[in-house]
């Protein structure tokens, strides 16, 4: 035990960017803002985020090999237990359809992914509204 601090483990973090103009983008079902629905979700399941608002820029090149751009806000959570990657990147996928997005860009550990809704998943939503 150390004397001059003590440390608590917030176990695993992850990253992910989401588009800072879509963040006003409404849910149809609620009318909540998407950044409300984010903050409620990080808030009740994880207990706290960090989320860093500037200078974030996005380029990449999509399926049909075109570039592409986007400004960023870029969220950081930790959690106890590989199950909440699962929980997160589903939610995720459920963000991305609500701002129309193909995918979000999405950090664990050193791995990057982009989380895609599934056709599935889509067509379940479009029937929802």
């Amino acid at each position: 035990m150390d004397i001059f601090h003590k440390k608590e483990s917030l176990g695993r973090m992850a990253t992910f960017l989401l588009p800072s103009l879509k963040l006003k983008t409404r849910n149809p079902q609620t009318g909540e803002t998407v950044e409300e629905m984010v903050h409620k979700c990080l808030m009740k399941d994880y207990n706290g985020y960090t989320v860093s608002a500037g200078n974030i820029f996005g380029y990449w090149k999509d399926d049909k090999g075109e570039e592409l751009y986007g400004e960023h806000r870029e969220y950081k959570v930790s959690f106890a237990g590989k199950e909440k990657i699962d929980y997160l990147s589903n939610y995720l996928a459920y963000v991305a359809l609500l701002i129309n997005e193909s995918c979000i860009y999405f950090e664990t550990g050193e791995d990057s992914w982009l989380i895609y809704p599934t056709e599935e998943f889509r067509q379940s939503y479009q029937n929802y509204r």
